[in-house]
């Protein structure tokens, strides 16, 4: 699917997605196309090239010089700053997005919706009364007041706190069920990826480069780009220098220190990629001998980067380690830049990337 011009430099999404009757997410970095892909399935974008079908439904197809509009689509869309009208009551918004010709059985449909979505109360009020989770939930009613054949949601928890987000994850996850139709969601949050999705596309310059479930990306990504994506930190190009093939283990030197993960059938001498994430690695103050990690790397501590709820440190053992605690385990460590540490990384948790 080609988006753009030669003028314009375009932007070329080669994709191809299934989605399942359940949510299918999509991640990838800024610019990796997602939006785009939406945009595109919606209607709102129109490709040069390409093919966009749901199920036997063609909306795009640049061959036959198919392309339905945007309202033939039957098409739900949650958007990342909702688009409520303002001088709409709630009410009114969801019935914007109604096909039925009654007016008495659309608004007999806007109160079910309303009240199955937790705010039949706030029908006669306007959006800048409500509470963001109140407004993220007539969003979702508007678009599923349409009847589509799917629903396509950009990044539409991204400005709500955290308790909210939980419930309208949940929410969200019901109304799938509910409803039997396809999700298609567009998110950076792990979190929300790994409670929503069936199933995972990561995208990175208009390419599919990973595809499972949410929990088999993060916990195993298959190379560089992914492992960026989903949050790997620490990313080494190394040397294989040894197999212990009776410990099932494979030494890789990454410069100035070595790390042991499990044997890969891969010949001595060759060049690999590893990652790690940082919330992988675990820091003592001495140098334990009794543990399952079978590496234990002593550094120096360079940089401590405090947030509200989390801290980062960059420790360097000659390459530099990214590495996530919390700032009470700063106090209990009496961590200090420039403070010996040891970093204990399970051979399990150095992830071979392509």
């Amino acid at each position: 699917m080609q988006i753009g011009s030669e003028r314009t430099h375009p932007f070329t999404l080669d994709v191809d997605i299934k989605g399942s009757d359940g949510v299918t997410v999509l991640f990838g970095p800024s610019g990796a196309g997602k939006t785009s892909i939406l945009r595109a399935i919606a209607g709102i974008l129109r490709p040069e090239k390409g093919r966009i079908s749901l199920g036997e439904r063609i909306y795009f197809d640049s061959s036959s010089g198919t392309c339905l509009s945007i309202q033939d689509r039957r098409i739900g869309f949650v958007f990342q700053n909702l688009l409520l009208f303002p001088h709409f009551t709630v009410e009114q918004n969801v019935l914007y997005g109604i096909r039925e010709n009654s007016r008495a059985v659309a608004r007999r449909h806007v109160r079910e919706l309303l009240s199955m979505m937790g705010i039949g109360k706030t029908a006669r009020r306007y959006p800048q009364e409500l509470s963001g989770g109140e407004q993220q939930r007539v969003a979702l009613a508007r678009a599923l007041a349409s009847d589509p054949s799917i629903m396509l949601f950009d990044e539409p928890l991204s400005a709500v706190d955290v308790a909210t987000r939980s419930r309208l994850l949940e929410e969200i996850s019901v109304m799938q069920e509910r409803s039997g139709i396809p999700f298609l969601y567009v998110t950076h949050n792990h979190s929300e990826a790994v409670r929503l999705g069936d199933a995972m596309y990561v995208l990175d310059e208009g390419r599919i480069v990973q595809t499972g479930t949410p929990l088999e990306i993060f916990n195993s990504p298959r190379s560089a780009p992914v492992a960026r994506a989903v949050g790997t930190e620490n990313i080494y190009v190394g040397k294989i220098v040894e197999h212990r093939i009776d410990d099932g283990m494979t030494v890789i030197d990454i410069g100035s220190c070595r790390v042991q993960v499990p044997y890969y059938d891969l010949p001595a001498g060759d060049r690999i990629t590893i990652g790690i994430r940082s919330e992988d690695i675990i820091l003592s103050r001495e140098h334990l001998t009794q543990t399952s990690a079978r590496n234990v790397l002593k550094g120096i501590i360079h940089r401590i980067i405090l947030d509200a709820d989390k801290a980062e440190l960059v420790v360097s053992c000659g390459v530099d380690f990214k590495v996530s605690i919390t700032p009470a385990t700063i106090r209990i460590l009496d961590l200090k830049i420039g403070s010996e540490i040891y970093m204990l990384i399970k051979a399990r948790a150095v992830h071979l990337l392509a």
